[in-house]
């Protein structure tokens, strides 16, 4: 997309660290680095070790913003985007933490869950590691280890198949075991043995594949591969030879932070969450027949900037991991052992709905993938129990970790699969009374148009073909061809026209061609 060049900036108020991207995107949306600021803060210290932030802390981190946003003033930035992360996600404080922020500083900041974090990150790795598609298609494991928990993500033949997060980030495993460390001459020992009992059941949920190459995020990894590797030189560090991992791994077993310090010249802070991190790289690399690790050096911050860059200039990008998203549903609803056949079958009739009545509900591209996901999951719960199915299908899909989709998404998806069949939106439910207004009136629409599509497969046995939808004064004419019997679909049709016609004011007429 043609565009005149832009400076725009991406800040991540981290657990440990507070960064600033600045960067110009160009005219052919190449991007160009400015400005890299990075400042240590002692938010997930205070959240994984007391529950909240202190107000030292919330000042300190105030007074780095301030400078990042007058930085972004020199630079006369009108587009950003501002995220928090596990430390001020979890922290009781947590609204306190944001309304400071706004006050001191004018930064506006979005609190991420860790699908979204995870989700932006992704987006950056194509720009560092030119054969990452190849790598995708061969099949991949993504190991990314923040300061308060682990995204493992799966990659085969260029879909994402699998993702899942683990509450076992380097700095919480640390804080939660600090009172251990003094107790015992085998700390290493009890460290390895809490990590290995959080992740090896993970084992049960992972393809069946065998996965030929590792990407290694964050945790360290820059520090590991320095070690590893025994250079500075940034082009070197992309990659650690599995054996190099396990003999500095080896090494690091037995020293004591201070001994690391002092070794390896690190600071105490990155030196006290080293070894947590080389653990966890280890324990995952050992389940994949991978050589050694591909080290993107990506950050949070890059993730954003390239973010704002797809959605606002690179359309075609964007669409990608929208696939990616949609392919991750896809391999949840697996699980589940949903019906494929019928699932597509609502999918494909939700889309041609929304389409067709685009002037009637108002609403975007957005909300069109909440309802194909929806349509994805919304059986989901018959793998728990038939009876009362949708409830299930709530209760799982808001349980889940769907990649990229911010918590507001993940329950308008969950509440469209949850009235998808018998029972419709009311204000005496309290998962749809909690709901933003805004959020009720999107989950309204997107439930008539769900419902409609499920009623025209009743049968599961997709009779109704070729389906097309015209608007028409007061009517929406729903005109398709079959070679069987729908009176079943055409009966559940009628029951389920009432909503739609409360909803949007008109009224949902079939017309079925019958074809010999």
């Amino acid at each position: 997309m043609n565009h005149k060049s832009q400076i725009i900036a991406g800040i991540d108020v981290g657990s440990h660290i507070l960064s600033m991207k600045i960067a110009e995107v160009q005219k052919d949306s190449q991007v160009k680095t400015l400005e890299l600021l990075q400042q240590p803060i002692s938010l997930g210290r205070d959240t994984f070790a007391m529950g909240k932030v202190s107000f030292e802390t919330v000042d300190k981190t105030c007074e780095i913003l301030k400078g990042f946003k007058q930085l972004m003033s020199d630079y006369k930035i009108k587009i950003y985007r501002a995220v928090a992360t596990s430390a001020v996600r979890e922290a009781q404080n947590r609204d306190y933490i944001v309304d400071q922020i706004k006050l001191k500083t004018g930064l506006n900041i979005d609190v991420i869950n860790n699908s979204e974090e995870r989700f932006l990150i992704y987006r950056s790795i194509e720009e560092s590691i030119p054969s990452y598609k190849t790598l995708r298609n061969e099949g991949a494991m993504i190991v990314d280890i923040g300061s308060g928990s682990i995204q493992v993500s799966i990659f085969s033949q260029n879909c994402l198949v699998f993702s899942q997060n683990i509450k076992l980030g380097s700095l919480r495993i640390r804080e939660v075991l600090s009172s251990i460390e003094g107790r015992t001459l085998n700390f290493p020992k009890i460290l390895e043995e809490y990590i290995a009992s959080n992740i090896d059941r993970l084992k049960i949920f992972l393809p069946q594949d065998t996965f030929r190459n590792f990407i290694a995020l964050n945790g360290e990894i820059k520090t590991i591969s320095r070690l590893c590797n025994k250079t500075k030189d940034y082009k070197k560090l992309k990659y650690i030879h599995k054996k190099s991992l396990e003999e500095i791994y080896t090494a690091l077993m037995y020293q004591s932070t201070d001994v690391i310090v002092k070794n390896y010249g690190l600071s105490y802070d990155r030196a006290d969450v080293l070894l947590p991190s080389m653990m966890i790289f280890k324990k995952f690399l050992d389940m994949t027949a991978a050589d050694g690790l591909y080290v993107p050096l990506v950050t949070l911050a890059d993730g954003i900037i390239y973010d704002l860059v797809d959605k606002n200039f690179n359309i075609k990008r964007e669409q990608g991991f929208i696939e990616d998203i949609i392919s991750s549903a896809k391999f949840l609803a697996a699980r589940y052992q949903y019906d494929p056949l019928h699932a597509e079958d609502v999918e494909q009739k939700s889309l041609v709905l929304f389409d067709a009545l685009h002037k009637l509900h108002g609403l975007g591209n957005r909300e069109r993938l909440l309802l194909q996901l929806a349509a994805i999951l919304h059986d989901t719960g018959k793998y728990i129990n038939l009876t009362e199915h949708y409830i299930h299908s709530y209760e799982l899909i808001m349980a889940s970790d769907l990649i990229g989709l911010s918590k507001e998404e993940l329950e308008i998806i969950a509440n469209v699969s949850r009235y998808h069949s018998r029972v419709v939106p009311r204000h005496s439910h309290e998962n749809f009374l909690k709901l933003e207004e805004k959020n009720r009136v999107i989950i309204a629409k997107l439930v008539a148009i769900i419902r409609i599509a499920d009623a025209l497969d009743r049968s599961h046995k997709q009779k109704i073909k070729n389906m097309k939808v015209d608007h028409e004064d007061k009517k929406i004419m729903i005109r398709a061809e079959t070679t069987q019997d729908t009176l079943l679909e055409e009966w559940t049709f009628e029951t389920k026209a009432e909503f739609f016609q409360e909803v949007f004011g008109v009224t949902p007429i079939l017309k079925m061609k019958r074809k010999m």
